[in-house]
């Protein structure tokens, strides 16, 4: 056993993950991240060593002791990180993985067999874009991991929380929202649940899991269009 699967592995125990299926299956996702990323830059880490800390355990850290279920939308996947993680990690979840570039399309339509996932899919789609289609107000839970800042992200996200649904936004070294942002959740449907700091095995880097939680349905005139979130944040 290499060193990187040895941790992998470890990780998984502290986080709370336990038994031999989930490491065997991430380490399988994790070659067919490696194959892919010698011809396309699916992510920055080049090495197993590199995507243990920072993509497999990181994806799974902030749902150390919680049980999950339901519809996943995960906006902005690229490789798959975080959605295919939780989906090895809660086979109940069933992911559908937003991503607006093609080339990463590709890839995550082309690994879901292989992998099992016989829940899990990719689409092609901005953010916005399935905030106003049939995924508007259908998921159970929302992620965006490294995405958008924060009142960005909440934009996006939001609008596909069903009724009591949980939106998961991966912050960095900001603690807990401010006033602005809380305003902004309000206004969207969505209340703060809880702001906690994330400790990811093997990884120096600070990180943050807000959790919203939808109140209420979002007004029509959310989210705006294409790009306008990220480029006149509310």
């Amino acid at each position: 056993m290499s060193e990187a699967e040895s941790k992998l592995r470890d990780g998984l125990k502290i986080l709370g993950f336990s038994g031999d299926l989930l490491p065997r299956r991430l380490l399988e996702f994790a070659g067919f991240v490696l194959e892919a990323n010698a011809e396309t830059n699916l992510v920055g880490a080049s090495s197993l060593e590199e995507l243990v800390a920072t993509h497999l355990l990181d994806s799974l850290a902030p749902f150390a002791g919680r049980s999950i279920h339901g519809d996943l939308i995960d906006i902005g996947s690229g490789a798959g990180f975080p959605a295919i993680p939780i989906a090895m990690a809660f086979p109940t979840v069933s992911p559908v993985m937003l991503e607006p570039r093609a080339k990463r399309v590709a890839f995550l339509t082309d690994i879901i067999g292989p992998l099992d996932l016989k829940e899990a899919s990719a689409r092609k789609s901005m953010a916005e874009t399935a905030g106003r289609s049939d995924l508007r107000e259908s998921a159970d839970i929302v992620t965006l991991r490294a995405v958008a800042a924060p009142t960005t992200a909440l934009e996006l996200a939001i609008p596909l929380l069903r009724r009591r649904g949980k939106a998961l936004l991966y912050i960095g070294r900001q603690s807990e929202p401010d006033q602005h942002e809380l305003e902004i959740a309000d206004l969207l449907g969505a209340a703060l649940l809880e702001a906690k700091p994330v400790e990811v095995p093997y990884l120096l880097s600070v990180r943050h899991a807000w959790w919203f939680e939808k109140k209420k349905p979002t007004p029509s005139g959310y989210p705006r269009r294409a790009k306008v979130p990220s480029k006149q944040p509310l």
